[in-house]
Protein backbone atom coordinates (compact mmCIF):
# COMPACT_ATOMS: atom_id res chain seq x y z
CA UNK A 1 0.00 0.00 0.00
CA UNK A 2 2.93 2.18 1.10
CA UNK A 3 4.42 1.21 -2.27
CA UNK A 4 1.80 2.27 -4.19
CA UNK A 5 1.18 5.79 -2.86
CA UNK A 6 4.59 6.78 -2.91
CA UNK A 7 4.53 5.74 -6.24
CA UNK A 8 1.19 8.14 -7.54
CA UNK A 9 3.04 10.74 -5.59
CA UNK A 10 6.15 10.23 -7.55
CA UNK A 11 4.24 10.23 -10.70
CA UNK A 12 1.96 12.87 -9.65
CA UNK A 13 5.09 15.06 -9.21
CA UNK A 14 6.52 14.40 -12.18
CA UNK A 15 3.28 15.02 -14.81
CA UNK A 16 0.87 17.41 -13.32
CA UNK A 17 2.18 20.40 -12.78
CA UNK A 18 3.74 20.54 -16.02
CA UNK A 19 -0.07 20.55 -17.41
CA UNK A 20 -1.86 22.76 -15.16
CA UNK A 21 -0.92 25.86 -17.28
CA UNK A 22 -2.93 26.68 -20.67
CA UNK A 23 -0.99 24.25 -22.97
CA UNK A 24 1.24 26.47 -25.84
CA UNK A 25 -0.26 23.39 -28.46
CA UNK A 26 -4.02 23.66 -27.00
CA UNK A 27 -5.23 20.89 -30.16
CA UNK A 28 -5.85 17.27 -29.31
CA UNK A 29 -7.94 14.69 -30.80
CA UNK A 30 -10.59 13.71 -28.07
CA UNK A 31 -11.07 16.14 -25.04
CA UNK A 32 -12.47 13.89 -22.20
CA UNK A 33 -14.80 16.20 -19.86
CA UNK A 34 -14.45 14.33 -16.22
CA UNK A 35 -11.88 11.97 -15.05
CA UNK A 36 -14.36 9.16 -13.24
CA UNK A 37 -15.06 5.64 -14.08
CA UNK A 38 -15.95 5.89 -17.86
CA UNK A 39 -13.84 9.08 -18.55
CA UNK A 40 -10.45 7.39 -17.25
CA UNK A 41 -11.59 4.18 -19.33
CA UNK A 42 -11.74 6.05 -22.42
CA UNK A 43 -8.62 7.92 -21.97
CA UNK A 44 -6.72 4.86 -21.49
CA UNK A 45 -8.48 3.27 -24.81
CA UNK A 46 -8.76 5.94 -26.67
CA UNK A 47 -4.74 7.45 -26.00
CA UNK A 48 -3.33 3.37 -26.98
CA UNK A 49 -2.77 4.68 -30.30
CA UNK A 50 0.49 7.04 -29.85
CA UNK A 51 -0.65 8.87 -32.96
CA UNK A 52 -3.52 10.42 -31.00
CA UNK A 53 -3.70 13.32 -28.50
CA UNK A 54 -6.18 13.04 -25.78
CA UNK A 55 -6.66 15.80 -22.89
CA UNK A 56 -8.80 14.60 -19.47
CA UNK A 57 -10.89 17.32 -17.79
CA UNK A 58 -11.34 17.14 -13.87
CA UNK A 59 -12.30 19.31 -10.82
CA UNK A 60 -10.45 16.86 -8.84
CA UNK A 61 -6.86 15.86 -7.89
CA UNK A 62 -5.47 12.08 -6.94
CA UNK A 63 -7.37 11.19 -4.23
CA UNK A 64 -4.08 8.93 -2.61
CA UNK A 65 -2.47 12.76 -1.94
CA UNK A 66 -5.57 14.46 -1.00
CA UNK A 67 -6.76 12.61 1.53
CA UNK A 68 -3.94 9.93 2.43
CA UNK A 69 -5.17 6.31 2.68
CA UNK A 70 -8.23 7.44 4.01
CA UNK A 71 -10.07 6.45 0.10
CA UNK A 72 -8.30 3.44 -0.25
CA UNK A 73 -8.94 1.53 3.03
CA UNK A 74 -11.87 -0.59 1.91
CA UNK A 75 -13.36 0.14 4.94
CA UNK A 76 -14.04 3.90 5.10
CA UNK A 77 -16.51 3.02 1.79
CA UNK A 78 -19.18 4.49 3.79
CA UNK A 79 -17.67 7.85 4.83
CA UNK A 80 -19.64 9.96 2.59
CA UNK A 81 -22.90 7.91 2.76
CA UNK A 82 -26.18 9.75 4.61
CA UNK A 83 -28.37 12.31 4.47
CA UNK A 84 -26.65 15.34 6.41
CA UNK A 85 -24.26 17.24 4.19
CA UNK A 86 -21.22 16.93 6.94
CA UNK A 87 -20.65 13.93 5.25
CA UNK A 88 -18.04 14.98 2.68
CA UNK A 89 -14.99 16.34 1.96
CA UNK A 90 -14.47 19.14 -0.69
CA UNK A 91 -11.32 17.76 -1.74
CA UNK A 92 -12.85 14.39 -3.03
CA UNK A 93 -16.71 14.71 -3.04
CA UNK A 94 -18.85 17.29 -4.17
CA UNK A 95 -21.24 17.62 -1.45
CA UNK A 96 -24.05 18.24 -3.51
CA UNK A 97 -27.69 18.36 -1.93
CA UNK A 98 -31.19 17.43 -3.60
CA UNK A 99 -33.93 20.05 -3.34
CA UNK A 100 -36.55 19.24 -1.00
CA UNK A 101 -38.31 15.50 -1.84
CA UNK A 102 -41.92 15.25 -1.50
CA UNK A 103 -41.77 11.37 -1.34
CA UNK A 104 -39.48 11.50 1.76
CA UNK A 105 -41.43 14.06 3.88
CA UNK A 106 -39.33 17.03 2.44
CA UNK A 107 -36.00 16.40 3.08
CA UNK A 108 -33.25 17.76 1.11
CA UNK A 109 -30.17 15.13 1.74
CA UNK A 110 -26.79 15.00 0.69
CA UNK A 111 -26.19 13.11 -2.80
CA UNK A 112 -23.05 12.10 -2.69
CA UNK A 113 -20.48 11.80 -5.92
CA UNK A 114 -16.62 11.88 -6.28
CA UNK A 115 -14.76 14.88 -7.14
CA UNK A 116 -11.72 13.29 -7.96
CA UNK A 117 -9.63 11.56 -10.49
CA UNK A 118 -11.55 8.01 -10.67
CA UNK A 119 -14.89 9.95 -10.00
CA UNK A 120 -17.36 8.23 -7.41
CA UNK A 121 -15.23 4.45 -8.04
CA UNK A 122 -12.78 6.31 -5.99
CA UNK A 123 -15.57 6.83 -3.30
CA UNK A 124 -18.31 4.18 -3.30
CA UNK A 125 -18.59 0.86 -1.50
CA UNK A 126 -16.83 -1.08 -4.69
CA UNK A 127 -19.44 -3.48 -5.03
CA UNK A 128 -19.03 -5.26 -8.96
CA UNK A 129 -22.05 -7.05 -9.88
CA UNK A 130 -23.41 -7.50 -13.32
CA UNK A 131 -27.01 -6.58 -14.92
CA UNK A 132 -29.26 -9.79 -16.05
CA UNK A 133 -29.72 -10.89 -19.17
CA UNK A 134 -33.06 -9.63 -20.26
CA UNK A 135 -32.13 -6.07 -18.95
CA UNK A 136 -29.44 -5.74 -21.35
CA UNK A 137 -31.54 -7.55 -24.04
CA UNK A 138 -34.41 -4.71 -23.15
CA UNK A 139 -31.99 -1.37 -23.66
CA UNK A 140 -30.95 -3.33 -27.17
CA UNK A 141 -34.94 -3.18 -28.04
CA UNK A 142 -35.18 0.28 -26.42
CA UNK A 143 -32.37 1.98 -28.61
CA UNK A 144 -33.30 -0.23 -31.64
CA UNK A 145 -29.42 -1.69 -31.49
CA UNK A 146 -28.17 -4.83 -31.14
CA UNK A 147 -24.72 -4.23 -30.27
CA UNK A 148 -26.27 -3.63 -26.89
CA UNK A 149 -27.86 -6.94 -25.98
CA UNK A 150 -26.56 -9.27 -23.50
CA UNK A 151 -24.40 -11.78 -25.77
CA UNK A 152 -23.19 -8.61 -27.46
CA UNK A 153 -21.82 -6.70 -24.84
CA UNK A 154 -20.69 -9.74 -22.33
CA UNK A 155 -17.16 -9.65 -24.07
CA UNK A 156 -17.21 -5.20 -22.91
CA UNK A 157 -18.14 -6.41 -19.47
CA UNK A 158 -15.57 -9.02 -19.89
CA UNK A 159 -12.39 -6.18 -20.87
CA UNK A 160 -11.80 -4.83 -18.19
CA UNK A 161 -11.14 -6.76 -15.60
CA UNK A 162 -8.42 -9.12 -14.07
CA UNK A 163 -10.39 -11.20 -10.97
CA UNK A 164 -8.56 -12.85 -8.73
CA UNK A 165 -9.68 -15.72 -6.84
CA UNK A 166 -10.81 -15.31 -2.84
CA UNK A 167 -8.24 -16.09 -0.23
CA UNK A 168 -10.05 -18.57 1.68
CA UNK A 169 -7.55 -18.85 3.98
CA UNK A 170 -8.08 -15.32 5.60
CA UNK A 171 -11.68 -15.31 5.40
CA UNK A 172 -13.95 -16.94 8.12
CA UNK A 173 -15.15 -20.39 7.97
CA UNK A 174 -18.20 -21.15 5.88
CA UNK A 175 -17.77 -18.16 4.29
CA UNK A 176 -15.95 -19.49 1.05
CA UNK A 177 -17.79 -17.95 -1.89
CA UNK A 178 -19.11 -19.86 -4.69
CA UNK A 179 -18.33 -17.98 -8.17
CA UNK A 180 -18.68 -18.90 -11.85
CA UNK A 181 -15.30 -18.80 -13.30
CA UNK A 182 -16.39 -18.41 -16.96
CA UNK A 183 -17.99 -15.10 -16.16
CA UNK A 184 -15.23 -13.72 -14.88
CA UNK A 185 -11.88 -12.69 -16.80
CA UNK A 186 -8.73 -12.33 -16.25
CA UNK A 187 -5.79 -10.01 -17.81
CA UNK A 188 -7.80 -6.92 -17.60
CA UNK A 189 -6.75 -3.20 -15.78
CA UNK A 190 -9.22 -3.43 -13.12
CA UNK A 191 -8.91 -5.65 -10.51
CA UNK A 192 -11.64 -7.69 -8.54
CA UNK A 193 -11.99 -10.12 -5.72
CA UNK A 194 -13.74 -11.34 -2.79
CA UNK A 195 -12.82 -9.44 0.16
CA UNK A 196 -9.83 -11.11 2.12
CA UNK A 197 -12.22 -10.59 5.68
CA UNK A 198 -15.77 -11.95 5.51
CA UNK A 199 -18.36 -10.32 7.80
CA UNK A 200 -19.07 -12.53 10.88
CA UNK A 201 -22.74 -12.12 10.08
CA UNK A 202 -23.04 -12.90 6.99
CA UNK A 203 -22.64 -16.58 6.84
CA UNK A 204 -25.43 -16.83 9.48
CA UNK A 205 -27.21 -14.41 6.47
CA UNK A 206 -26.75 -17.35 3.75
CA UNK A 207 -28.34 -19.87 5.76
CA UNK A 208 -31.28 -17.76 6.66
CA UNK A 209 -31.99 -16.68 2.85
CA UNK A 210 -31.93 -20.90 2.32
CA UNK A 211 -34.73 -20.91 4.70
CA UNK A 212 -36.89 -18.12 3.40
CA UNK A 213 -36.55 -19.67 -0.32
CA UNK A 214 -33.73 -17.62 -1.65
CA UNK A 215 -31.49 -20.21 -2.86
CA UNK A 216 -27.63 -20.05 -2.91
CA UNK A 217 -26.15 -19.02 -6.47
CA UNK A 218 -22.66 -19.02 -7.66
CA UNK A 219 -22.66 -14.84 -7.91
CA UNK A 220 -24.03 -12.15 -10.14
CA UNK A 221 -21.48 -11.65 -12.62
CA UNK A 222 -23.06 -14.58 -15.62
CA UNK A 223 -26.39 -12.84 -16.26
CA UNK A 224 -28.65 -14.73 -13.74
CA UNK A 225 -29.65 -12.50 -10.32
CA UNK A 226 -31.83 -13.96 -8.66
CA UNK A 227 -30.88 -15.95 -5.38
CA UNK A 228 -28.20 -14.81 -2.81
CA UNK A 229 -24.51 -14.91 -2.95
CA UNK A 230 -21.37 -13.23 -1.72
CA UNK A 231 -20.64 -10.09 -3.87
CA UNK A 232 -16.71 -9.62 -5.26
CA UNK A 233 -15.26 -5.94 -5.12
CA UNK A 234 -13.08 -3.88 -6.87
CA UNK A 235 -10.02 -4.41 -4.68
CA UNK A 236 -6.85 -4.83 -5.08
CA UNK A 237 -6.29 -8.38 -3.26
CA UNK A 238 -2.44 -8.09 -2.82
CA UNK A 239 -2.40 -4.67 -1.61
CA UNK A 240 -5.95 -4.73 0.15
CA UNK A 241 -7.12 -1.18 -1.13
CA UNK A 242 -9.42 0.11 -3.48
CA UNK A 243 -8.83 -0.26 -7.30
CA UNK A 244 -10.79 2.50 -8.80
CA UNK A 245 -10.23 4.04 -12.43
CA UNK A 246 -7.37 5.72 -11.59
CA UNK A 247 -5.37 3.11 -10.13
CA UNK A 248 -6.41 0.55 -12.55
CA UNK A 249 -6.68 3.12 -15.67
CA UNK A 250 -4.48 6.26 -15.17
CA UNK A 251 -1.97 5.54 -12.86
CA UNK A 252 0.05 2.83 -15.91
CA UNK A 253 -0.53 5.09 -18.52
CA UNK A 254 0.42 8.69 -16.84
CA UNK A 255 3.92 8.61 -18.52
CA UNK A 256 2.04 8.78 -21.97
CA UNK A 257 2.91 11.99 -24.45
CA UNK A 258 0.03 11.74 -26.28
CA UNK A 259 -2.52 11.88 -23.05
CA UNK A 260 -2.81 15.55 -21.47
CA UNK A 261 -4.30 15.62 -17.68
CA UNK A 262 -6.19 18.50 -16.62
CA UNK A 263 -6.47 18.16 -13.10
CA UNK A 264 -8.15 20.61 -10.40
CA UNK A 265 -9.65 22.23 -14.12
CA UNK A 266 -13.66 23.04 -14.55
CA UNK A 267 -14.89 22.70 -17.60
CA UNK A 268 -16.82 26.03 -18.21
CA UNK A 269 -18.64 25.37 -21.52
CA UNK A 270 -18.68 23.31 -24.54
CA UNK A 271 -17.54 25.31 -27.42
CA UNK A 272 -19.92 25.06 -30.91
CA UNK A 273 -18.84 26.06 -34.52
CA UNK A 274 -22.39 25.89 -36.78
CA UNK A 275 -23.77 23.41 -34.26
CA UNK A 276 -20.37 21.82 -34.17
CA UNK A 277 -18.53 20.92 -30.88
CA UNK A 278 -15.17 22.48 -31.70
CA UNK A 279 -13.49 22.04 -27.66
CA UNK A 280 -14.20 23.12 -23.89
CA UNK A 281 -13.60 26.28 -21.93
CA UNK A 282 -12.10 25.30 -18.78
CA UNK A 283 -10.97 27.11 -15.80
CA UNK A 284 -8.01 26.23 -13.47
CA UNK A 285 -9.59 26.01 -9.96
CA UNK A 286 -6.39 27.17 -8.31
CA UNK A 287 -5.43 29.98 -10.34
CA UNK A 288 -8.87 30.82 -11.95
CA UNK A 289 -7.42 31.42 -15.10
CA UNK A 290 -9.46 30.31 -18.10
CA UNK A 291 -8.53 28.82 -21.84
CA UNK A 292 -9.60 26.46 -24.29
CA UNK A 293 -9.11 23.20 -25.08
CA UNK A 294 -9.76 22.48 -28.70
CA UNK A 295 -11.33 18.86 -30.02
CA UNK A 296 -10.30 18.07 -33.78
CA UNK A 297 -12.59 14.75 -33.71
CA UNK A 298 -14.86 14.87 -30.60
CA UNK A 299 -15.99 16.51 -27.08
CA UNK A 300 -16.33 13.59 -24.89
CA UNK A 301 -18.52 14.17 -21.56
CA UNK A 302 -18.63 11.97 -18.80
CA UNK A 303 -19.21 14.37 -15.77
CA UNK A 304 -21.42 11.93 -14.55
CA UNK A 305 -25.51 12.24 -13.96
CA UNK A 306 -25.92 15.37 -12.56
CA UNK A 307 -23.13 17.40 -14.06
CA UNK A 308 -23.03 15.57 -17.46
CA UNK A 309 -26.62 17.13 -18.02
CA UNK A 310 -25.73 20.44 -16.14
CA UNK A 311 -22.59 21.17 -19.00
CA UNK A 312 -25.09 20.90 -22.20
CA UNK A 313 -27.30 22.51 -20.31
CA UNK A 314 -24.86 25.69 -19.83
CA UNK A 315 -23.46 24.99 -23.20
CA UNK A 316 -27.06 25.51 -25.16
CA UNK A 317 -28.12 21.66 -25.59
CA UNK A 318 -31.62 21.36 -23.88
CA UNK A 319 -34.72 22.24 -23.14
CA UNK A 320 -35.34 25.84 -25.53
CA UNK A 321 -37.41 27.25 -22.38
CA UNK A 322 -35.23 26.44 -19.57
CA UNK A 323 -31.93 27.76 -21.51
CA UNK A 324 -33.89 30.96 -22.28
CA UNK A 325 -34.75 31.29 -18.73
CA UNK A 326 -31.01 31.85 -18.16
CA UNK A 327 -30.07 34.00 -21.23
CA UNK A 328 -28.37 30.77 -22.76
CA UNK A 329 -27.88 31.37 -26.81
CA UNK A 330 -29.91 28.03 -27.92
CA UNK A 331 -27.65 25.52 -29.27
CA UNK A 332 -29.95 22.41 -30.02
CA UNK A 333 -32.88 22.17 -28.66
CA UNK A 334 -33.13 18.63 -26.55
CA UNK A 335 -35.96 18.36 -24.47
CA UNK A 336 -34.51 15.32 -22.84
CA UNK A 337 -31.24 16.98 -21.22
CA UNK A 338 -31.75 16.49 -17.63
CA UNK A 339 -34.88 14.43 -17.59
CA UNK A 340 -35.89 11.00 -17.07
CA UNK A 341 -33.35 10.70 -13.75
CA UNK A 342 -34.10 7.01 -12.26
CA UNK A 343 -32.20 5.92 -8.94
CA UNK A 344 -32.15 3.09 -6.79
CA UNK A 345 -33.11 3.62 -3.20
CA UNK A 346 -33.23 1.79 0.23
CA UNK A 347 -33.71 1.63 3.79
CA UNK A 348 -32.81 -0.59 6.62
CA UNK A 349 -34.10 -2.75 9.86
CA UNK A 350 -31.62 -3.17 12.66
CA UNK A 351 -31.11 -5.83 15.18
CA UNK A 352 -28.68 -6.49 18.16
CA UNK A 353 -26.42 -9.88 16.88
CA UNK A 354 -23.89 -11.55 19.33
CA UNK A 355 -21.11 -11.45 16.33
CA UNK A 356 -18.22 -8.68 15.63
CA UNK A 357 -19.98 -5.99 13.69
CA UNK A 358 -18.04 -2.36 12.88
CA UNK A 359 -19.29 -1.41 16.23
CA UNK A 360 -16.53 -3.45 17.72
CA UNK A 361 -13.70 -0.79 16.10
CA UNK A 362 -15.32 1.74 18.74
CA UNK A 363 -13.06 -0.22 20.87
CA UNK A 364 -9.38 0.65 20.91
CA UNK A 365 -7.97 -2.26 21.57
CA UNK A 366 -10.16 -4.07 18.90
CA UNK A 367 -9.34 -0.88 16.50
CA UNK A 368 -5.73 -1.26 16.74
CA UNK A 369 -5.47 -4.84 16.65
CA UNK A 370 -7.82 -4.27 13.13
CA UNK A 371 -4.69 -1.74 12.10
CA UNK A 372 -1.77 -3.82 12.81
CA UNK A 373 -3.97 -6.83 10.98
CA UNK A 374 -4.64 -4.72 7.87
CA UNK A 375 -1.04 -3.29 7.92
CA UNK A 376 0.88 -6.39 7.55
CA UNK A 377 -1.84 -8.83 6.31
CA UNK A 378 -4.08 -7.01 4.24
CA UNK A 379 -6.92 -8.59 5.96
CA UNK A 380 -9.30 -8.34 8.63
CA UNK A 381 -12.19 -5.51 9.28
CA UNK A 382 -10.39 -2.68 7.41
CA UNK A 383 -9.83 -4.85 4.27
CA UNK A 384 -13.55 -5.00 3.46
CA UNK A 385 -16.31 -2.70 3.00
CA UNK A 386 -19.29 -3.44 4.94
CA UNK A 387 -21.69 -5.28 2.97
CA UNK A 388 -20.46 -8.14 1.63
CA UNK A 389 -23.61 -10.62 1.43
CA UNK A 390 -26.70 -9.97 -1.15
CA UNK A 391 -29.89 -11.09 -2.39
CA UNK A 392 -32.04 -10.48 -5.20
CA UNK A 393 -35.55 -11.89 -5.73
CA UNK A 394 -38.96 -11.17 -7.14
CA UNK A 395 -41.38 -10.85 -3.82
CA UNK A 396 -42.98 -13.86 -3.50
CA UNK A 397 -46.58 -13.96 -3.46
CA UNK A 398 -47.51 -13.78 0.30
CA UNK A 399 -45.97 -10.36 0.40
CA UNK A 400 -47.65 -8.95 -2.86
CA UNK A 401 -51.46 -8.57 -1.38
CA UNK A 402 -50.64 -4.89 -1.40
CA UNK A 403 -49.42 -4.64 -4.84
CA UNK A 404 -52.65 -2.73 -7.11
CA UNK A 405 -53.71 -4.71 -10.11
CA UNK A 406 -51.93 -1.15 -11.57
CA UNK A 407 -48.46 -2.00 -10.01
CA UNK A 408 -48.55 -5.98 -10.95
CA UNK A 409 -49.24 -4.63 -14.76
CA UNK A 410 -46.44 -2.50 -14.78
CA UNK A 411 -43.95 -5.45 -13.20
CA UNK A 412 -45.13 -7.65 -15.91
CA UNK A 413 -43.74 -5.37 -18.52
CA UNK A 414 -40.61 -6.15 -17.88
CA UNK A 415 -38.29 -9.14 -18.62
CA UNK A 416 -38.84 -12.32 -16.08
CA UNK A 417 -35.42 -12.49 -14.84
CA UNK A 418 -35.38 -8.73 -13.73
CA UNK A 419 -35.40 -8.71 -9.92
CA UNK A 420 -37.40 -6.39 -7.63
CA UNK A 421 -35.53 -6.21 -4.60
CA UNK A 422 -32.19 -6.15 -3.66
CA UNK A 423 -31.27 -7.25 0.25
CA UNK A 424 -27.54 -6.27 1.25
CA UNK A 425 -26.45 -7.45 4.61
CA UNK A 426 -24.40 -4.67 6.64
CA UNK A 427 -22.52 -4.87 9.53
CA UNK A 428 -23.72 -1.49 11.25
CA UNK A 429 -26.37 0.40 12.58
CA UNK A 430 -27.81 3.06 9.67
CA UNK A 431 -31.11 4.31 11.58
CA UNK A 432 -32.32 7.10 8.93
CA UNK A 433 -29.10 7.49 7.22
CA UNK A 434 -28.91 11.30 8.57
CA UNK A 435 -25.46 10.64 9.86
CA UNK A 436 -24.43 7.23 10.46
CA UNK A 437 -21.22 7.93 11.61
CA UNK A 438 -22.24 9.66 14.78
CA UNK A 439 -25.67 8.49 15.14
CA UNK A 440 -25.46 4.92 16.17
CA UNK A 441 -26.01 3.25 19.75
CA UNK A 442 -23.34 3.97 22.03
CA UNK A 443 -24.79 1.16 24.07
CA UNK A 444 -21.52 -1.38 23.46
CA UNK A 445 -23.53 -3.85 21.49
CA UNK A 446 -22.94 -5.19 18.24
CA UNK A 447 -25.51 -4.19 15.21
CA UNK A 448 -26.74 -4.84 11.92
CA UNK A 449 -28.85 -4.20 9.55
CA UNK A 450 -30.35 -5.58 6.74
CA UNK A 451 -31.30 -2.89 3.96
CA UNK A 452 -33.69 -3.34 0.73
CA UNK A 453 -33.32 -1.96 -1.88
CA UNK A 454 -35.83 -1.05 -5.02
CA UNK A 455 -34.79 -2.52 -8.51
CA UNK A 456 -37.65 -1.36 -10.41
CA UNK A 457 -38.33 2.43 -9.54
CA UNK A 458 -41.12 3.98 -11.10
CA UNK A 459 -40.63 7.05 -10.08
CA UNK A 460 -38.86 9.61 -12.53
CA UNK A 461 -36.43 12.60 -11.18
CA UNK A 462 -34.69 15.76 -13.68
CA UNK A 463 -31.53 17.76 -13.29
CA UNK A 464 -31.83 21.56 -13.74
CA UNK A 465 -29.91 25.12 -13.70
CA UNK A 466 -30.22 27.71 -11.60
CA UNK A 467 -27.53 29.73 -13.69
CA UNK A 468 -25.67 29.58 -16.60
CA UNK A 469 -22.31 28.61 -14.37
CA UNK A 470 -21.02 25.86 -13.93
CA UNK A 471 -19.70 26.86 -10.87
CA UNK A 472 -22.99 26.85 -9.02
CA UNK A 473 -24.49 23.24 -8.74
CA UNK A 474 -27.01 21.64 -10.33
CA UNK A 475 -30.63 21.42 -9.00
CA UNK A 476 -30.79 17.88 -8.51
CA UNK A 477 -34.58 16.51 -7.89
CA UNK A 478 -34.87 12.69 -7.86
CA UNK A 479 -38.12 12.50 -6.99
CA UNK A 480 -37.61 9.84 -5.25
CA UNK A 481 -40.83 7.86 -3.90
CA UNK A 482 -43.04 9.94 -6.32
CA UNK A 483 -45.16 6.85 -7.67
CA UNK A 484 -47.47 4.80 -5.83
CA UNK A 485 -46.20 1.35 -7.23
CA UNK A 486 -42.58 2.79 -5.79
CA UNK A 487 -43.87 3.26 -2.30
CA UNK A 488 -45.94 -0.91 -2.73
CA UNK A 489 -43.13 -2.74 -3.55
CA UNK A 490 -40.92 -0.93 -0.39
CA UNK A 491 -43.82 -1.79 1.68
CA UNK A 492 -43.82 -5.08 0.61
CA UNK A 493 -40.23 -5.29 1.15
CA UNK A 494 -40.55 -3.91 4.49
CA UNK A 495 -42.18 -7.14 5.41
CA UNK A 496 -39.79 -9.17 3.80
CA UNK A 497 -36.76 -7.89 5.44
CA UNK A 498 -38.99 -8.97 8.68
CA UNK A 499 -39.39 -12.20 7.82
CA UNK A 500 -35.86 -13.19 6.72
CA UNK A 501 -34.55 -11.72 9.89
CA UNK A 502 -37.35 -13.56 11.49
CA UNK A 503 -35.88 -17.13 9.67
CA UNK A 504 -34.50 -20.01 12.77
CA UNK A 505 -31.71 -19.59 10.79
CA UNK A 506 -30.56 -16.47 12.81
CA UNK A 507 -31.61 -18.02 16.55
CA UNK A 508 -27.98 -18.28 17.27
CA UNK A 509 -26.83 -14.86 16.58
CA UNK A 510 -30.18 -12.54 16.92
CA UNK A 511 -30.13 -10.81 20.30
CA UNK A 512 -33.69 -10.10 21.48
CA UNK A 513 -36.53 -8.66 19.37
CA UNK A 514 -36.24 -6.18 16.82
CA UNK A 515 -34.41 -2.91 17.80
CA UNK A 516 -35.15 -0.84 14.95
CA UNK A 517 -37.69 0.53 14.13
CA UNK A 518 -38.65 -2.09 16.94
CA UNK A 519 -42.58 -2.64 18.09
CA UNK A 520 -43.47 1.12 17.18
CA UNK A 521 -44.00 -0.17 13.48
CA UNK A 522 -46.65 -2.79 13.59
CA UNK A 523 -46.81 -5.41 10.65
CA UNK A 524 -50.66 -4.86 10.42
CA UNK A 525 -50.36 -0.85 10.16
CA UNK A 526 -49.75 -0.01 6.29
CA UNK A 527 -50.03 3.38 7.39
CA UNK A 528 -47.01 3.18 9.94
CA UNK A 529 -45.10 1.21 7.37
CA UNK A 530 -45.33 3.75 4.61
CA UNK A 531 -44.44 6.56 7.22
CA UNK A 532 -41.27 4.72 8.47
CA UNK A 533 -40.49 3.97 4.35
CA UNK A 534 -40.85 7.36 3.84
CA UNK A 535 -38.75 8.81 7.00
CA UNK A 536 -35.98 6.34 6.39
CA UNK A 537 -35.49 6.03 2.43
CA UNK A 538 -31.65 6.95 1.47
CA UNK A 539 -30.47 6.92 -1.98
CA UNK A 540 -27.91 4.09 -3.31
CA UNK A 541 -26.53 6.51 -5.38
CA UNK A 542 -27.06 4.94 -8.73
CA UNK A 543 -28.60 7.83 -10.39
CA UNK A 544 -28.96 7.18 -14.37
CA UNK A 545 -30.50 8.23 -17.55
CA UNK A 546 -30.29 11.75 -17.71
CA UNK A 547 -28.61 12.44 -21.24
CA UNK A 548 -30.44 8.96 -22.32
CA UNK A 549 -29.60 7.34 -25.58
CA UNK A 550 -32.48 6.40 -27.98
CA UNK A 551 -33.54 6.35 -31.20
CA UNK A 552 -33.12 9.15 -33.45
CA UNK A 553 -37.39 9.51 -33.44
CA UNK A 554 -37.81 9.55 -29.74
CA UNK A 555 -37.66 13.51 -28.51
CA UNK A 556 -37.10 12.66 -24.88
CA UNK A 557 -33.53 10.61 -25.68
CA UNK A 558 -30.16 12.61 -26.03
CA UNK A 559 -28.96 12.36 -29.77
CA UNK A 560 -26.40 14.28 -30.69
CA UNK A 561 -23.67 13.42 -33.24
CA UNK A 562 -21.62 16.66 -32.44
CA UNK A 563 -20.96 15.75 -28.61
CA UNK A 564 -20.33 12.38 -27.29
CA UNK A 565 -22.25 11.49 -23.85
CA UNK A 566 -20.44 8.38 -22.66
CA UNK A 567 -21.18 7.98 -18.67
CA UNK A 568 -24.14 6.76 -16.50
CA UNK A 569 -25.85 9.43 -17.47
CA UNK A 570 -26.85 8.14 -21.09
CA UNK A 571 -28.15 4.71 -19.38
CA UNK A 572 -31.66 4.35 -21.29
CA UNK A 573 -32.82 3.04 -18.05
CA UNK A 574 -31.47 2.21 -14.62
CA UNK A 575 -30.94 -2.17 -14.84
CA UNK A 576 -31.32 -4.01 -12.10
CA UNK A 577 -27.47 -3.76 -11.14
CA UNK A 578 -25.44 -1.77 -9.28
CA UNK A 579 -24.08 0.82 -12.13
CA UNK A 580 -19.91 0.31 -11.62
CA UNK A 581 -20.14 -2.54 -14.17
CA UNK A 582 -22.34 -0.67 -16.78
CA UNK A 583 -20.45 2.51 -16.68
CA UNK A 584 -17.42 0.25 -17.12
CA UNK A 585 -18.44 -2.09 -20.19
CA UNK A 586 -20.10 1.12 -21.42
CA UNK A 587 -16.55 2.83 -22.09
CA UNK A 588 -14.74 0.05 -23.32
CA UNK A 589 -18.10 -0.26 -26.44
CA UNK A 590 -17.99 3.31 -26.66
CA UNK A 591 -14.61 3.40 -27.25
CA UNK A 592 -14.22 0.99 -29.79
CA UNK A 593 -16.95 2.76 -31.36
CA UNK A 594 -15.09 5.80 -31.51
CA UNK A 595 -12.07 4.20 -32.75
CA UNK A 596 -14.07 2.31 -35.62
CA UNK A 597 -15.75 6.35 -36.43
CA UNK A 598 -12.20 7.97 -36.84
Amino acid sequence: MHRLLSWLAFQAALSVPGILAAPSDPVFDYVIVGGGTAGLTLASRLSENATVRVAIIEAGSFYELDTGNTSQIPSNAGLYNGKSQELTNPLVEWGFMTTPQAGINNQSVHYPRGKTLGGSSAVHAMAYQRPSIGSMDLWAERVDDDAWNWENTFPYFQKSIDFTPPNNAARFANSTPEYDPDALASGGELSLTHTNYAQPLSSWLAEAMEDVNIPNIPGFNGGHLNGSGWLIHTINQNEGIRESSETAFLAPILDRPNLALYNRTRAERILFRDNVATGVEVSELTTNKTFLLLARKEVIVTAGAFQSPQLLLVSGVGPASLLAEHDIPLVADRPGVGQNMQDHIFFGISYRVNVMTANSLAVPEVAAEAALLYSEDQAGPLSAPGGDYAAFEWLPAEFRDGLSEETEEDLAGLPSDWPEILYLSLPTYVGDFYNPLTEGPTDGYQYATLLATLLTPHSRGNISISSSRMADPPLINPNWLGEKMDIELMTAAFRRVRDIYGSSALDGVRIGEEYYPGSTVSDDDEEAIEEFVRANTYTVSHAVATCRMGTEGDESAVVDSQVRVADSSSFPFIPPSLPQSIVYMLAEKIADDIKSTW
